[in-house]
């Protein structure tokens, strides 16, 4: 009994992480929907050459794998003042299309902002206008975007995050991993790409973010983004810890006592 409830105890505690696949060779000759380690070396660190390349290795800067969002709760928009516009992604198979329709087949631009799926939302360049609440007190935020267009990853990392905890103070986040191949399993589905994670380089935690078009985090600044939806995560990209039902908190509490019973029976005899 007692193996059995500590196993029960440790399952409760399991944490999906996103799958990790990092890219470890500065010359790896792979190419990303056109983007290669020499343009994110070129990108971040100003050349392509073989240090940066190096550089963007050793700091762990891209995952060639897919962000497993099983585990992950999104964040929901809470505010949309700035919205510009919204819109639905249409290639569901792996066409290989950009195309998409506007408005969003959704609710309503908060409703396109608040899940990782087919719709997405546009922001303005007011810091604070368009807001996330991310559901916890977040050392990171993970964000989802659409593509439209090329040249990538510009147009995937073409906005700055900023994070708070009273939406009032508001602090610059900056891209610390970009994972190539986004969310989708299917890989022929080219409007998802380059989701991206940005942190503050502190133990900081943040509850709120707020995302703007182009400013000193993106890649780029031509007016637009297309924002898929984010996500809160801890400092290692976890989620955070599953808060147990009260009736899982009741059978823990039994088993201990039940434990603690059968100590008390053993150390009096």
């Amino acid at each position: 009994m007692t193996r059995h409830l500590f196993a029960f105890a440790a399952g409760i505690a399991i944490v999906h992480s996103a799958l990790a696949a990092p890219v470890i060779d500065p010359n790896d000759p792979r190419s990303w929907q056109g983007a290669t380690v020499g343009t994110f070396a070129q990108l971040y660190y100003g050349a392509n050459t073989l240090a940066n390349r190096q550089l963007v290795v050793d700091n762990n800067l891209l995952d060639d794998g897919i962000f497993n969002t099983t585990g992950y709760a999104s964040a929901a928009m809470i505010q949309a003042p700035g919205a510009q516009s919204s819109g639905t992604s249409l290639d569901t198979t792996g066409t290989g299309s950009y195309g998409y329709t506007a408005p969003c087949l959704c609710g309503s631009n908060l409703d396109a902002g608040s899940a990782i799926d087919q719709h997405w939302i546009q922001t303005d360049n007011v810091i604070g206008h368009s807001v996330w609440d991310l559901g916890f007190q977040a050392a990171k935020a993970a964000v989802f975007n659409t593509i439209d267009h090329g040249p990538l990853p510009l147009e995937a990392i073409e906005s700055t995050v900023y994070l708070s905890n009273d939406k009032v103070t508001w602090v610059q986040a900056v891209v610390e991993r970009v994972w190539l191949e986004g969310f989708q399993v299917n890989t022929g589905i080219l409007w998802d790409g380059f989701a991206y994670a940005v942190g503050t380089g502190t133990t900081n935690t943040f509850r709120y973010a707020s995302i703007i078009w182009g400013g000193p985090g993106a890649l780029q600044a031509d007016g637009d983004n297309e924002i898929n939806g984010i996500m809160g995560l801890q400092s290692d990209y976890t989620p955070p810890p599953p808060v147990p039902e009260p009736s899982t908190y009741l059978l823990m509490f039994a088993g201990l006592a039940a434990m603690a019973g059968v100590a008390r029976r053993r150390s009096a005899r």
